[in-house]
């Protein structure tokens, strides 16, 4: 028997402590946002400015980012869902993001994300032509430097992180997303720049989620008062525990950004702007809205003492009932096996399971799915008897889109975590992944 075969998942779980809660499931709609700050160097009126863009500077590197116009959106959540609960006791079923465009007929809508090869020049050997020469508008995490945190980072703080410093890579707020190490990380620079000042190493994203509009045709311009709607992308376990993590910390701060190459110096503007909270202009549905809903799980309610709280049951069933031992939706792991691990009781694909076991060159490489706000330790043996673990193991985040490879590299792929054992490429070896 091969080692692809030999393979065993174990499900560990770990017990948070109860606090009492003011109600479980949450549903907001159409809230506006409590701040909306364009990060851009030469906003005069940071705590004030009734609009936002989000524009591309090419050619500018390493003067400005390239990502050079971005618009950070921010809820304060404790008000209305407790926080502190523990990230992994946040369950969400839709999280959407609303934009309204503030400048009419200005940018040309696109809905679809481009492969960042596409933006890079024509002469480098790595170009590909894009289908569209048009850019969406996408909504990333939002980072912070500077000693700067989602929930220290105001209205009217400072653009710069070091003031001593240029605009290069010092915004103190900037749009981020996972790299595959499971990171937040910085994408003002994503792409190359204009093949005399190029930027090192480019890197592909994964947005949260892709502006999408209603009764506006690809490459058509956008009245003013149309909107862009954001609905994140809830399947990428790295993007749901972000949500998870900032609804613990009672705030979710984003970032909207676009790599349209803004015409500054020639014709009329071609990039969005938006209304923010501060226009006098727009109606309150005009703001920047956030529609949010989910639960949170009370790990102290079981009223049938069968292992599964009771708020995690009705999120995934709507109703009590849902045995511990029964498997719900037939994917081999029972309910109470998903409940630890974190996984869907209710979706036979979302579960703990290893996808791929192959033999490299000098290394082992394990495929495994994953679950949000899981830590995860990887085990082997040469007999089945005697098991060690893998102290610290090293543990990437991939997908068909990040490595341009498999069917279909499109946007979004699904994500899998990823482990490299290089000293099992000689023996047979049996592993088993299991979850904390």
């Amino acid at each position: 028997m091969s080692a692809l075969f030999r393979l065993k998942i174990i499900c560990a779980v770990g017990v948070l402590a109860a606090v009492p809660l003011k109600a479980q499931s949450f549903k907001l709609q159409a809230v506006p946002a409590d701040l909306a700050r364009w990060i851009y160097p030469f906003n005069a009126s940071p705590a004030s400015r009734p609009t936002a863009s989000a524009f591309a500077a090419f050619g500018s590197a390493p003067d400005f980012d390239t990502r050079d116009g971005q618009y950070l959106l921010g809820w304060n959540t404790s008000n209305s869902i407790t926080s502190g609960l523990g990230a992994r006791n946040y369950l969400l079923r839709r999280v959407r993001v609303t934009l309204t465009i503030s400048r009419d007929m200005a940018y040309a809508y696109s809905g679809t994300l481009r492969d960042f090869r596409t933006y890079f020049p024509t002469n480098d050997p790595r170009y590909i032509a894009p289908t569209s020469s048009n850019s969406p508008v996408e909504l990333f995490g939002a980072g912070f430097r500077g000693g700067y945190t989602a929930m220290t980072f105001q209205q009217d703080s400072p653009f710069f992180a070091d003031p001593s410093a240029g605009d290069y890579t010092n915004r103190t707020a900037y749009a981020a997303c996972f790299d595959t190490n499971g990171v937040l990380v910085d994408v003002s620079n994503n792409v190359g720049d204009d093949g005399t000042n190029e930027i090192a190493g480019p890197f592909e994203v994964a947005p949260f989620a892709v502006g999408q509009a209603i009764n506006v045709t690809p490459g058509q311009l956008m009245p003013e008062g149309s909107q862009l709607t954001f609905d994140v992308n809830l399947d990428d376990p790295l993007i749901y525990g972000y949500f998870q993590q900032a609804l613990n910390g009672g705030a979710i701060r984003l970032v909207a950004s676009s790599l349209v190459n803004a015409n500054f110096f020639s014709g009329s503007p071609n990039y969005p702007d938006f209304y923010t909270i501060f226009s006098p202009l727009a109606d309150p549905d005009q703001f920047p809205l956030l529609d949010l809903e989910g639960s949170v799980v009370r790990t102290n309610l079981d009223a049938d003492s069968d292992g599964l709280p009771d708020d995690w049951e009705q999120f995934y069933f709507s109703a009590l009932g849902a045995g511990a031992t029964e498997d719900s939706d037939g994917d081999g792991e029972s309910n109470l096996a998903e409940y630890q691990t974190g996984t869907s009781p209710t979706s036979a694909t979302n579960v703990l399971r290893v996808l791929a076991l192959r033999r490299g060159s000098g290394a082992d490489e394990l495929e495994f799915s994953f679950a949000p706000s899981r830590r995860y330790q990887l085990q082997w043996s040469d007999d089945l008897q005697h098991w060690q673990t893998e102290s610290n193991p090293v543990i990437s985040y991939v997908s068909a889109w990040l490595l341009k490879t498999g069917a279909s590299p499109i946007y979004p792929s699904p994500v899998f975590a990823r482990w490299r054992d290089t000293n099992g490429a000689c023996v047979q070896r049996f592993y088993r992944v299991t979850t904390q």
